[in-house]
């Protein structure tokens, strides 16, 4: 006789966190399949960060400060990563979105780049130092989370149980001696400053910005605000100059009569006129 059986339903995660996982795993598979015949080389070595890289192609390198979070230098490296990622979103959505995310995400690794070259060039390893992989992104993904739910206990290696709070500390902290370690010519291969960088930012986006992610997740805010304010000020102050004008011509006309306008004025009068109503919509 056939038993029913528990369900067992893997936690589905949002679109955003499918998106991410999908575009590394496809620029893995692009510098595996096309990167030898097109760029001659590896396609990490092209869309890794370098100092060289970054300050190259007219200006264009500083897109490597995105693109190297996507690249990864080997397969277990993109595993750990994309793991990581999953289940730390689950976490960080209820607070962020999914614009939310990407943007914690990208700001991240962002800032977790910036430190891992300035690291390089303070340890006089920048002619030696390509920047891979969305370790620093996924830092702040982790650490954001864990400020939201420290107590919240996650298996380590899949076996070991710690809350959320004790594993970031240890893992902070371990970038931090890795870091000096770095600083005094014992370099590793991992990019210890880039998870400092992203935990950081993960850090200040919860402590300082809540309200701004809790935003972009929850009320449809603006992507970046002061871009939002900037554009709603310009609107703002071409509608008053509209206003200015029109109210000049019809007191114009109102003093002088219809006749007085000249072609040109007309003109503006019909513009300010049908440009102020189509906006007051």
């Amino acid at each position: 006789m056939a038993r029913n059986l528990p369900a067992f339903d893997l936690p589905r995660p949002a679109s955003a966190v499918q998106a991410l996982i999908a575009a590394n795993i496809a620029v893995m598979l692009a510098s595996a399949m096309v990167g030898p015949h097109v760029f001659g080389g590896s396609l990490a070595d092209f869309l890794g960060l370098s100092w060289d890289g970054l300050f190259g192609g007219y200006g264009l390198g500083v897109v490597r400060l995105v693109t190297y979070q996507f690249t990864h230098g080997g397969l277990m490296h993109l595993v750990f990563n994309m793991i990581v990622l999953y289940f730390f979103s689950r976490i960080v959505l209820s607070d962020t979105g999914d614009r939310g995310l990407v943007h914690l995400y990208i700001v991240g690794g962002l800032l977790g780049g910036v430190c891992q070259l300035l690291l390089g060039a303070a340890a006089g390893l920048s002619d030696q130092m390509l920047v891979l992989g969305a370790s620093g992104a996924v830092y702040a993904i982790m650490v954001y989370g864990a400020c939201l739910a420290p107590r919240q206990t996650v298996l380590l290696f899949f076996v070991f149980p710690i809350e959320l709070r004790w594993l970031v500390i240890f893992l902070v902290l371990a970038g931090v001696y890795a870091s000096f370690q770095t600083l005094h010519g014992v370099a590793g291969g991992t990019a210890d400053a880039a998870h400092l960088g992203g935990a950081l930012w993960g850090f200040l986006a919860f402590r300082r910005m809540r309200g701004y992610y809790l935003g972009l997740g929850h009320r449809g805010a603006p992507l970046w605000p002061w871009l939002a304010r900037f554009r709603a000020a310009r609107v703002a102050q071409n509608r008053a100059a509209l206003q200015a004008e029109l109210d000049r011509l019809l007191e114009k006309v109102h003093q002088q009569g219809m006749g007085s306008l000249t072609s040109d004025e007309r003109r503006s009068l019909e513009r300010a006129s049908r440009d102020l109503h189509s906006k007051g919509r």
